[in-house]
């Protein structure tokens, strides 16, 4: 079960990296942006480590950056959750 989750979760933050950097949060938040990438690092190593309960943690925590990147611009109703 716990795979699953941070194994979904995980693939959940891979998509709004995509879409972050569509909208060039890259450029435009690079310290906000680059911590996501930090945790979303973090993530891959846990679950590569088989610690699914850190990942999960991890990539939902750069998830939530990144969410916060698209409401600052008023863009978090155009991606699906």
């Amino acid at each position: 079960m716990q795979k699953s989750r941070a194994e979904k979760s995980l693939k959940k933050l891979y998509s709004r990296i995509d879409d972050s950097k569509s909208l060039g949060h890259h450029s435009r938040y690079p310290d906000v942006f680059n911590l996501a990438m930090q945790y979303a690092g973090d993530a891959a190593y846990y679950f590569k480590k088989e610690d699914y309960f850190s990942s999960f943690g991890c990539s939902d925590y750069a998830y939530g950056l990144l969410d916060a990147l698209l409401i600052l611009e008023g863009k978090k109703g155009d991606f699906p959750e």
